[in-house]
């Protein structure tokens, strides 16, 4: 096999564990063959066109992904921005599946409190306002579903 050969089977072994975005795919072809940016540039521009490779539906199907899980918008735009994808793009799709921030928050909120034991009303929500804080939440929405 040449090295055409050969980037573009480990692209196709990447491709076939999950989707991954043209950024995704370029830094693990890169970390295998250093030496070969053009080549590696040719074979996801080939896969786009042969619709191997697709962000906008990579996009699409990680942000459905994503809001199943309560988390806020500052972590689904991270994992949007980690990933190489346009984050307007994913706004507009939040937009589409008629999500909420505010919704996420209370679904956290639910699930967290099943498991908290705290009977203090104050140290309660300070552990309700940490854990939507790890969970990407911004503090304007954490007030807002705490009703501080």
């Amino acid at each position: 096999m040449n090295q055409e050969q050969l980037i573009w089977q480990k692209a196709l072994d990447y491709l076939g564990i999950r989707f991954h975005s043209k950024y995704e795919l370029r830094q693990k072809l890169t970390r295998h063959f250093p030496d070969e940016e053009e080549k590696i540039l040719k074979a996801i521009a080939e896969m786009e066109r042969v619709e191997l490779l697709n962000d906008r539906r990579f996009t699409e199907q990680l942000v459905n992904s994503l809001i199943q899980k309560p988390i806020g918008r500052f972590k689904l735009m991270m994992e949007i921005k980690k990933r190489g994808l346009e984050p307007e793009l994913a706004e507009n799709m939040l937009l589409n599946f008629g999500w909420s921030e505010e919704e996420s928050a209370k679904k956290a909120i639910a699930e967290k409190e099943r498991s908290l034991r705290e009977p203090d009303e104050r140290k309660r929500k300070r552990k309700l306002m940490n854990f939507l804080q790890s969970r990407g939440f911004e503090s304007a929405m954490i007030y807002k579903v705490l009703n501080f």
